[in-house]
């Protein structure tokens, strides 16, 4: 009882000042000397112009008010970079390749115009806040799981030309888990029935499932140790700072036998994960076996990196555990916190919000202020991690006293679609930095997925800098495809592409699912927030664009994304005809389901022109990973079945679903024809459509095969990407007859800055004619 007393006293505490002496990025980003961190920086400029070109002098004194600087002067036809770091001599060069060069560097393409005269510049830019965040702890698993020393050091220059010096960091978490546990005597098989594989390891770290798509081998703890050695030295060269993970309470059940007088709470179902596979276990926080874990955990994790003093850790992330309580959890904070400090003196606590936005009835206020402040001020980080669309900050009264960074999330599972807020990142961001008792110190990139999108991720990124919103990002966007592409012939499809994707505003989820990559059922309910019309004006200025300037690979990657979008939503108003026609006569059901199939077929056509939407990089990477054909079949499980099923049972299906043409070919047009085919068949034997049936027959045909589908792909050429857009649009730019699909936008209330994501229905209606719904009002139930 006196303990949950001290707790309850603890909690009620009124923080009133902000204290940020632990995070002074004066300190964490100088570990590494101004010497090494210049070397650093213009070894990666080098690789961009000549030598005598840029110089460089990297000087910790140029930070203003804690906030990382550059400057940039020409002389002599030269370019020198003055910068309080590594980072912000890289973040100044590629500033300057933008705006004075009209230069482009971005995740999958880029274009360097470096002109022999170089542009004159006289200019001094400081960051409007001490961070730029980058990575979600799911961006590991979606986007990175694959990746090469290479691979990681090629985004770690991305990064710091993009000004981002606090990012997590590559971390062979498992390898250190794995020495822990032989130590406490584990056994190798209660190892490998804890670990999943390498594509659902976010989730395992997390608590939420265990086991599946293992085991990890030892050739994998080995390249993940490599990769951490290698990485994290070269973003600490760089005055990046890494974030490192601690221990958050969640055990292997193999603990239970190995501690059987300690206690241990269940950890709840997640997403239907069956009993072998979910439900570990939860350590008490008041057990000294806690800090005990814990701190071997941070010791194993920094031992060949050593600290940067930030460490992220989410103990209840989409879950819940038995015997909860505020006092448990305020208890789990202070014991997380007490467990790093005892390793690191100076250690600040990192956390993502989704916990409390996730399910706000398990995280009322009242025990989201205990348990934030249950750690003291200025020792906690917060990422308020889709600030973009479901911002908390207003209503957690700035975290009750807690620093927190901006964040734009935009994507999840990595999957493809062009959608964005542009308005809202180009406005929010500025007003929240601004706002009376504001604790915002940076802003920050969160997407579970990269590889889409990356107009906004760009925009998001200025906002670092910018002093206030772009003016007219009419002429913004046009200036991202001249930088982009090297011409200024897409202007015009670019105003119309803000217009439409880029203008979402509302607080539906978007995750990426849209009709022709979900499992067939005749009771989707697609939606949009824009026109057609505007979508397929940008469609048109895209495939007339007869300047050969243009012909980048910036602009080709484009306009098979374009063709793709404006194909998707033609797919989508199809499928609203099949959901009508399918109650007409045979004939008319059948050409209904003929055009549709026809549209996904068009779609595939155009993947097919680029490798930028392949699923061979992906599944090589994977394959190549493995030594062994042992090896190599389970990182290809992994591989097929995070995009695919999700799950040995399809508990997320098509949560990461990719629009790759593989998928086209192999998964997605094969569903929806069994699927038609067999309502169609029904309808023609007047017999009842058992959709459900159907559905069952698909997953154990199509889907549960897809991890052994032998796949075959081929590459097009750039001249086949034009004249294959132009007769796609030629085909399907004017059809006739075809509503815009309904406007079911749920609004934001402009006087309430917080949102919460339990307010969003489903685009699936369970039990329910769609015929009904698809014609209704536009207003949302």
């Amino acid at each position: 009882m006196i303990r949950y007393i001290l707790l309850f006293l603890h909690g009620i505490i009124v923080i009133t000042a902000l204290n940020l002496d632990y995070l002074d990025p004066t300190k964490l980003q100088t570990r590494i000397t101004p010497a090494v961190q210049q070397e650093t920086a213009l070894n990666i400029i080098r690789k961009y112009v000549q030598s005598n070109n840029v110089i460089v002098e990297v000087n910790p004194l140029l930070f203003n008010s804690n906030r990382d600087t550059f400057s940039l002067r020409t002389s002599q036809g030269q370019l020198r970079i003055r910068a309080s770091t590594g980072i912000a001599a890289l973040w100044g060069f590629n500033y300057y390749l933008k705006k004075y060069c009209k230069s482009h560097i971005g995740w999958q393409v880029k274009r360097i115009s470096m002109p022999s005269t170089l542009p004159e510049v006289d200019e001094t830019v400081t960051a409007n806040d001490r961070f730029r965040y980058y990575q979600n702890v799911c961006t590991a698993s979606y986007s990175f799981v694959w990746w090469t020393v290479d691979d990681w050091k090629n985004h770690v220059e991305w990064m710091a030309l993009n000004g981002i010096n606090l990012s997590l960091a590559p971390v062979a978490q498992e390898a250190a888990w794995t020495r822990i546990y032989k130590q406490i005597g584990m056994t190798q098989e209660e190892i490998n029935e804890h670990f999943t594989g390498p594509a659902f390891l976010s989730w395992q770290r997390m608590g939420n499932l265990r086991g599946w798509g293992g085991p990890l081998f030892q050739s994998w703890h080995n390249r993940q140790r490599d990769i951490q050695i290698a990485v994290v030295d070269m973003m600490f060269k760089l005055g990046i700072v890494p974030v490192f993970p601690a221990f958050n309470g969640h055990v292997p059940k193999a603990f239970s036998r190995i501690y059987p007088k300690t206690t241990f709470y269940k950890v709840n179902s997640w997403n239907d994960f069956n009993t072998e596979y979910c439900c570990g276990l939860f350590l008490d926080p008041g057990e000294p076996l806690f800090k005990t874990i814990g701190t071997l955990f941070l010791k194993e994790v920094t031992v060949d990196s050593g600290s940067s003093h930030i460490y992220t850790a989410d103990p209840f992330n989409e879950i819940s555990i038995s015997s909860w309580s505020t006092p448990l959890i305020q208890e789990t904070a202070m014991s997380i916190f007490s467990t790093m400090t005892r390793t690191d003196e100076n250690a600040v606590w990192l956390l993502q919000n989704w916990m409390f936005v996730h399910d706000p009835v398990l995280w009322p206020k009242n025990r989201v202020k205990a348990f934030l402040s249950s750690v003291p001020n200025g020792r906690m980080l917060i990422l308020d991690l889709q600030s973009e669309q479901w911002p908390q900050y207003d209503f957690y009264e700035m975290y009750f006293g807690q620093p927190f960074i901006w964040n734009m999330l935009h994507n999840f599972g990595g999957t493809l679609g062009m959608f964005g807020s542009m308005d809202i990142i180009n406005t929010d961001v500025y007003e929240a930095r601004s706002q009376k008792n504001s604790t915002m110190i940076g802003i920050g990139l969160t997407p579970e997925g990269i590889n889409q999108n990356y107009v906004v991720y760009d925009l998001m990124l200025e906002s670092a800098w910018r002093k206030g919103p772009v003016r007219d990002l009419d002429a913004w966007v046009g200036e991202y495809a001249a930088r982009r592409y090297g011409c200024n012939d897409t202007g015009v499809a670019w105003k119309y592409l803000r217009k439409s994707v880029y203008s979402f505003k509302g607080l539906n989820r978007i995750r990426g699912k849209y009709v022709i990559n979900r499992r067939p059922s005749f009771r989707i309910r697609p939606w949009a927030w824009y026109s057609s019309r505007d979508l397929f004006k940008a469609f048109e200025k895209f495939v007339f664009v007869y300047n050969p300037y243009c012909y980048t690979e910036g602009y080709f990657h484009d306009l098979v994304d374009v063709t793709r979008q404006a194909l998707q939503y033609r797919a989508e108003q199809l499928y609203s005809r099949v959901l009508i026609d399918r109650y007409s006569n045979n004939w008319v059901f059948n050409a209904s389901i003929n055009r549709f199939l026809d549209a996904m077929s068009d779609i595939e056509k155009i993947l097919y022109a680029s490798n930028d939407f392949s699923a061979t990089q992906w599944l090589t990477k994977a394959t190549d990973l493995g030594i062994t054909n042992e090896e190599k079949y389970h990182y290809v499980l992994n591989a097929r079945n995070q995009i695919t099923l999700w799950g040995p049972n399809g508990e997320i299906s098509d949560y990461a679903s990719k629009q790759w043409r593989e998928l086209f070919t192999y998964y997605y047009i094969p569903r929806w024809t069994t699927f038609l085919r067999a309502a169609l068949d029904a309808k023609v034997n007047r017999e009842i459509f058992d959709e459900r049936s159907v559905q069952d027959i698909i997953k154990s045909e199509i889907e549960e095969q897809f991890v052994n589908q032998e796949i075959v792909t081929q590459q097009q050429s750039y001249l086949d990407i034009t004249s294959t857009a132009i007769r796609l649009y030629k085909k399907w730019a004017l059809l006739p007859n075809l509503d815009d699909l309904p406007l079911n936008i749920i609004e934001r209330d402009l006087e309430m800055k917080t949102t919460w994501p339990d307010t969003v229905e489903s685009d699936v209606t369970p039990g329910t004619d769609p015929t009904v719904l698809m014609w209704q009002s536009s207003t949302p139930n």
